[in-house]
């Protein structure tokens, strides 16, 4: 069951020095449920009504943010009769018997961090009987014990879910939403159920982690995830990368709020993911038309004003990003007129709290300079009880050179439909993780109607430096469902899943070319041959703000890659 969001706080929290000094600090805080990730980043878990300023006690403690509410990047459609096969989709479904068609994806595993997956389902059993997950994590379960040196959970290994298929027990976890397993068919489905819905590389395995969800974090019954516990889930899929010592392909098809600057720094704390072996794919996200951007400038000693509108929410986050050194001041106005304290930065990285008394909304800022994740300023704004109507985000000139700055809303599935800025910019809506360099960020395009969709998140209007990379097929693409039925899905985290199981061939002809294949499937030589191979239309230049560097396409990558082998 989802947890509400009241019961549980958590946060991200960078440290110094050794561990042991550390852990004796947070004891004496009385802070005692944490994971350590790496030796820079851990997580920790607090109840709803833990006072920040404590982390002020703890020296070792450098830097700290409130965990990020994420969503999923698959819309499931239910439009079967209007859907269309992954592999009609990518037009794998005309190429023959050749050398397209034997790359199966052998030797690749792909990760999933999602819903969960229906390990029942048939389309995710080989011949044999035995399962294609490798590791199930279900974060939310109590069957058995978590992972080693995890809080919550229950992890089962392959012999324990070809235990629970033989005996057709599907109580060790359940996808009751049903998006990590349409992933999960997009990318190795056998197509036992229905040979027209089988996966792009049935023969890569899977690692799948079932991430907890949160629930009425902004509108009531919203279903959200958060992203220490992303971040946990992709420690542990490293772990499985030390001990198994083959290719992994992370796929994320869940993304935090939109940003523009590069947000690295927590990702950049896992040096494996950067290792020959260990490839990243995210969807760029769903944003690209729903109204949760604005983009200003302002000069020194002057304002601006940004209305946005709020809808039936109980809560709500703004985030507000500067660029690179300039520095802002902010204040919130409320529909009736009150006026927050103007907040300005000051060096003790102190949580500014007050109460708006004629709507009964209590809020918190905090000011972040230079912001860990981007070295640019971060204002984030939380409004509890938040009164539904017309506020006003004021930003003032403090110290600027360039003026520049952009506000964010949640991402739209998790806010009321009538909550958005009121003058809204469709530019750099790409999900913060698809803004790594070493992420391939992926776009949505419509096959159907052969253009771009008009949900898929966009780079930014003005630079070309965090452009999305490529875009590919998202929109009623059909794979497995619940219960061994069939659905369609939209949206990036459906484009992602497409380009990692594309990747997962690519390496297996990378692999079964060269006995220094490692040297060639890193993150970035494999997004250059993904970028090489992209169909471009003759009427757009690329790159470009909508479609990257152009449109997936398979047997001209591979093409591509053959040539420099």
């Amino acid at each position: 069951m989802p947890i509400l969001n009241s019961e549980i706080r958590s946060y991200n929290i960078i440290f110094t020095g050794r561990k042991e000094i550390l852990i004796q600090s947070l004891q004496e805080n009385n802070l005692n449920q944490y994971i350590f990730l790496n030796d820079l980043l851990m997580v920790l878990y607090v109840e709803a009504n833990f006072n920040e300023n404590i982390f002020n006690n703890i020296s070792q403690i450098v830097w700290w943010e409130r965990a990020y509410a994420m969503s999923s990047l698959i819309n499931i459609t239910n439009n079967l009769s209007q859907g269309v096969s992954v592999r009609q989709a990518t037009d794998m479904t005309n190429m023959g018997n050749g050398l397209y068609n034997r790359l199966q994806g052998n030797g690749n595993v792909i990760a999933i961090i999602d819903s969960g997956i229906d390990y029942l389902n048939q389309d995710f059993i080989n011949e044999d009987g035995s399962s294609k997950i490798l590791y199930l994590w279900d974060q939310e379960s109590n069957y058995k014990s978590p992972p080693e040196g995890m809080l919550f959970g229950s992890e089962f290994t392959r012999d324990e879910i070809n235990e629970a298929i033989a005996n057709n027990n599907g109580d060790l976890s359940k996808d009751e939403i049903g998006t990590g397993t349409m992933a999960a068919g997009i990318v190795v489905s056998e197509g036992k159920n229905n040979i027209n819905y089988k996966g792009i590389a049935p023969k890569a395995e899977l690692i799948v982690v079932k991430l907890r969800s949160y629930i009425s974090l902004f509108k009531e019954g919203r279903i959200n995830y958060q992203n220490t516990d992303f971040l946990v889930a992709i420690s542990y899929i490293i772990e499985k990368f030390k001990e198994i010592n083959r290719p992994i392909i992370l796929n994320f098809t869940v993304g935090t709020t939109s940003g523009r600057d590069i947000s690295q720094a927590l990702l950049n704390t896992f040096d494996e993911l950067y290792q020959s072996g260990f490839i990243l794919v995210c969807g760029a996200g769903n944003q690209g038309n729903t109204d949760i951007h604005y983009s200003g400038n302002v000069s020194n000693g002057e304002s601006v004003d940004i209305d946005f509108q709020v809808g039936d929410d109980k809560n709500l986050t703004i985030i507000i990003d500067g660029y690179k050194v300039d520095k802002f001041e902010v204040a919130l106005i409320s529909p009736f007129g009150e006026i927050s304290p103007t907040i300005s930065y000051a060096p003790n990285f102190a949580l500014y709290t007050g109460k708006f008394n004629l709507e009964n909304v209590t809020y918190s800022i905090s000011y972040s300079y230079p912001w860990i994740s981007t070295g640019s300023m971060q204002v984030s704004i939380n409004l509890e009880n938040v009164y539904s109507g017309i506020w006003t985000l004021r930003v003032s000139g403090e110290n600027v050179i360039n003026g520049e700055f952009n506000a964010y809303l949640p991402n739209k599935n998790l806010i009321s439909d009538n909550t958005r800025f009121i003058d809204s910019d469709s530019s750099s809506t790409i999900t913060r993780y698809g803004l790594l360099r070493e992420v391939i960020t992926v776009g949505t395009y419509n096959t159907k109607s052969n253009s771009m969709w008009i949900g898929s998140s966009k780079g930014p209007a003005e630079t070309n430096d965090f452009i999305l990379d490529i875009v590919a097929p998202g929109v009623d693409i059909i794979s497995n469902y619940l219960d061994n039925t069939f659905n369609t899905a939209t949206g990036s985290g459906v484009s992602s899943s497409v380009v990692c199981s594309v990747i997962a061939l690519l390496i297996e002809f990378i692999i079964n070319q060269t006995e220094f294949y490692r040297l060639s499937i890193y993150s970035e030589p494999i997004k250059t041959y993904l970028m090489l191979g992209a169909t471009q239309k003759p009427i757009y230049t690329y790159p470009n703000t909508s479609y990257g560097y152009g449109i997936l396409n398979y047997p001209n990558t591979l093409q591509r890659i053959s040539e420099n082998l």
